[in-house]
């Protein structure tokens, strides 16, 4: 199944900047330089489950701990930020949960 992860990551910037916005232009520029900082991984990872390079189990891991990474650099900045990158995460995982058949 074809998916378009620029599109996916697109909206899934757009749900964390809009989380951010309450924490002011800081929080927005963290969200967007972290989001930007971690795709390629996140798109090497859907890129390769899409092609069966990665199998569905260990794309399911490697997404979660990407997330994971992005949680504890929200941690040392303001809750604004953390609500950000949930809803970047969310958004994202929503989308190639449903693109991928993933169980995340």
């Amino acid at each position: 199944m074809a998916f378009d992860f620029d599109k996916l990551f697109g909206a899934a910037l757009d749900a964390g900047l809009l989380a951010a916005q309450p924490g002011g232009q800081a929080a927005e520029d963290w969200m967007r330089e972290s989001a930007r900082a971690n795709a390629g991984t996140l798109r090497a990872i859907a890129e390769g489950v899409a092609t069966k390079q990665i199998s569905k189990e260990t794309g399911a891991m490697l997404l979660d701990e990407s997330g994971r990474a992005l949680e504890s650099e929200a941690a040392v900045v303001a809750a604004t930020a953390q609500a950000a990158v949930d809803a970047f995460l969310g958004s994202l995982f929503d989308g190639l949960k449903s693109a991928l058949r993933l169980a995340l």
